[in-house]
């Protein structure tokens, strides 16, 4: 009887289990161009997981699954064909999930991103952004990654003329790169 009543306790105790939400959300940056992309907040972990969708009808368009880390402030954009991790500050301290629930947004805000060329190990990820990050991009050559904000009238590279960037996403985020920089990672690699 005693071993019943355990039984019927357990199930009634409310067991702590990761909140995951999914959401999807279609990004109109400020050049017009529409990124669509599947956004899974875990509250548990507050981690935000970002599966972007296709790129390739824009110039220079990268397709990535990014992860931010907000206990640490950091986020890697993963490139999968290229098997390269951009680690970088996240230019948010956080978005709040209602951002993640909007369906469609204009709030995209432009990052330059600047290429450090040396190669991280996996302790270094590790301590500078946390075993979630680290895990994440274990078997990826991992890059550091400063994002400086571009402010809409005064971009400092012109995507649309000069053919010079690649364009990467996130939420809230389009971040050019500097092309050269990013080849010499892949003939490094």
């Amino acid at each position: 009887m005693l071993m019943i009543y355990i039984a019927v306790l357990l199930l009634l105790v409310p067991v702590a289990s990761a909140v995951l939400e999914t959401n999807h959300l279609i990004q109109i940056d400020n050049d017009g161009r529409k990124v669509s992309m599947d956004v899974t907040y875990d509250s548990d972990k507050n981690t935000v997981h970002v599966v972007i969708g296709d790129v390739s009808m824009y110039k220079q368009g990268v397709q990535t699954v990014n992860l931010h880390d907000y206990n640490t402030g950091y986020g890697v954009l993963k490139n999968i064909n290229d098997r390269i991790c951009l680690l970088g500050r996240a230019p948010f301290p956080k978005a709040t999930p209602e951002k993640y629930r909007v369906g469609l947004t204009h709030e995209v805000y432009d990052h330059l991103l600047d290429i450090n060329s040396t190669r991280l190990t996996l302790d270094e990820i590790n301590t500078v952004a946390g075993p979630n990050i680290a895990t994440f991009c274990k078997t990826y050559s991992t890059y550091y990654v400063t994002a400086t904000p571009l402010h809409r009238n005064a971009r400092a590279i012109d995507s649309s003329n000069t053919g010079t960037e690649l364009s990467f996403w996130c939420v809230l985020s389009n971040c050019p790169s500097d092309r050269e920089q990013y080849q010499q990672l892949l003939r490094n690699n």
